[in-house]
Order: structure tokens, then sequence, then C-alpha cells
């Protein structure tokens, strides 16, 4: 079998590039599409990509067959890039309303542990804070109860 990355046609595969018929990858087309759009976010996640530049970057053959062009080919569900590819979220802000919003959490040990457990569901907007967001919003970070908003004056900001 000949291995091809085909990283300049749009599509990872371990199968050699092949173009449809109106010059796009084979793979893109909805009559190819190998997985729903909640299984292709759950493998691309799984790579741990940190941007979208890295996702079109990477080239490594047989990467489960992810098109390059996951807005298109999953358009009715696409939320976002950074939702597809599971990236944190990087505005300390808005991250700490989602934890004390979505999550309402008494304590540290029950946030950890519901990282530990792998209890939040893919669809969920908490799924993207970090694990550790003392060490990620180490520049930002107050206390663990500001970040839960457990105490009075955590919930004030």
């Amino acid at each position: 079998m000949t291995i091809s990355s085909c990283a300049n046609n749009n599509h990872l595969s371990s199968e050699p590039c092949r173009k449809g018929t109106d010059g796009t990858s084979a793979s893109t087309t909805k009559k190819s599409k190998l997985y729903t759009f909640q299984e292709a976010r759950r493998i691309a996640r799984g790579h741990g990509f940190d941007s979208t530049e890295e996702f079109l970057d990477y080239s490594c053959p047989g990467a489960y067959q992810l098109p390059k062009d996951p807005d298109v080919v999953w358009k009715d569900e696409w939320i976002s890039w950074d939702d597809f590819l599971g990236i944190v979220y990087t505005d300390f802000s808005f991250a700490r309303t989602i934890a004390r919003e979505e999550l309402r959490l008494p304590t540290q040990e029950a946030y950890m542990k519901l990282w530990e457990e792998k209890k939040i569901k893919d669809d969920d907007a908490a799924i993207r804070l970090p694990y550790r967001p003392d060490l990620h919003f180490k520049n930002e970070w107050i206390s663990w109860d500001d970040w839960l908003g457990t105490t009075q004056e955590g919930a004030a900001n």
C-alpha cells in the first residue's frame, strides 16, 4: 500500500490522494463522511492540537481520515475551530464565568474530581476549561473561591 499524507490535498489519509469529480478531496464530499460531527470532534480533540494551523499542518498518515475543512463538511453542526479542536479558553474572565455559571461547584476538590472522572459532556462549554486554571491563568489567578464564585468576594468579581 502506498502511504500518502495528502498534506496539500485537503485531507488526512493512509490511502493515496484521490480527487472528487469537482476537484475537491474525495474525503470532503458528503457521501464519504466517515464520522459524525461529534465523533470527528472527539478524534480531533484527542490529538491535542493547540491551534487551527497545527491541525492543518498535521500530515501523519492514518490520522482517522479527518478532512482539513471540517467547517464545510459539518457546516450545520459547526461552532468554531476552537470548539472543534477543544482549545482551552485563553480569556480568564470568560473562562471564570463559564466555571461559575456552568459548573457551580463548591470546592477545588470537586472541580478536580469532575475533570479526573471526565464527566463533562463534549457539547458543554465547560469542556474547554483548563484542568488547572490556577496554573493556566497564573497571572490573573486570585483563588479557587474566586474562580468558582464560592465567596461573597469572588461572586462580586
